[in-house]
């Protein structure tokens, strides 16, 4: 609907107004208002008026979402997790088209209007999750922005043919390059930082990284990837998430992280305490 007259709604700062949209953008909040002649009018009954909401770190290629329960029975380890997972979707016939869509959905109906979703690439799966979701994105345009994130849940050294496909998903339109503990996954933190660089570098792509590993380990493995932003020149294009250390460290190693954070523009999400 690009016409739309939205009456009787709440502002954040307090009071009831209109809101009047013309050809998919909004011509005017206020109280008062009135609609053209012949457009679409909703009573939005002192409902709160907000912006679209973000949803900036999902799965939408791996839900289960509207699907039958999955019991999920494996080891402690995030590699059994992983392992089941790959496993678990192949075997099931998963289709990362129908669950991402039905997902994405659902989180249009509760006002999230633009979603950072990561989408596993692996050497089993190769870009098909990708493709699926790219359905999606495609079919959804329109109501709702999904940026993808082209990512190494089943790690990136320890599996050879990653980093070439993680290079074709980002030709293909992945917005995003992701990357997962390289030091407790990869066990090469140096070259697998340099080869997740090197393709954001190669393609001009901004860069998110899982980084589940605690205290010290994960501090260093953050130190490198801050001194590769700062090389670069990628202030303000890289995401950590979890960033779980931060929650592990002493508070002067702390606080010397989040000043290299905040001075390379590098932003945190979903962190741990």
């Amino acid at each position: 609907m690009t016409n739309l007259f939205l009456k009787n709604v709440r502002a954040p700062q307090g009071g009831a107004v209109d809101v009047l949209v013309r050809d998919g953008r909004i011509q005017g909040i206020g109280p008062g208002l009135a609609a053209a002649p012949g457009m679409p009018v909703e009573d939005g009954a002192g409902a709160l008026l907000l912006p679209g909401l973000v949803e900036g770190h999902t799965h939408l290629d791996k839900t289960t979402w509207d699907s039958p329960w999955y019991v999920n029975e494996v080891g402690p380890a995030l590699t059994d997790r992983i392992e089941n997972e790959r496993v678990w979707r192949a075997r099931s016939g998963h289709d990362a088209a129908s669950h991402s869509r039905a997902l994405a959905l659902a989180f249009l109906r509760e006002g999230t209007t633009r979603i950072r979703t990561h989408v596993d690439i692996d050497t089993d799966a190769g870009l098909r999750h990708l493709e699926g979701v790219h359905a999606t994105r495609q079919e959804l345009a329109g109501r709702v922005e999904i940026q993808t994130v082209a990512f190494p849940q089943s790690g990136l050294l320890v599996r050879p043919g990653t980093a070439e496909l993680l290079d074709q998903a980002l030709a293909q339109g992945a917005d995003v390059l992701g990357g997962l503990d390289p030091s407790a996954i990869d066990r090469d933190p140096a070259r697998s930082l340099d080869v997740l660089f090197g393709l954001a570098d190669k393609h001009h792509k901004p860069v998110d990284i899982h980084l589940h590993e605690p205290g010290e380990l994960g501090a260093f493995t953050l130190d490198l990837i801050l001194d590769r932003v700062q090389a670069l020149g990628m202030q303000g294009k890289v995401v950590i998430s979890h960033a779980f250390c931060l929650g592990g460290v002493d508070a002067k190693r702390l606080d010397g992280l989040l000043r290299r954070l905040a001075a390379l523009d590098v932003a945190l999400l979903t962190t741990a305490p």
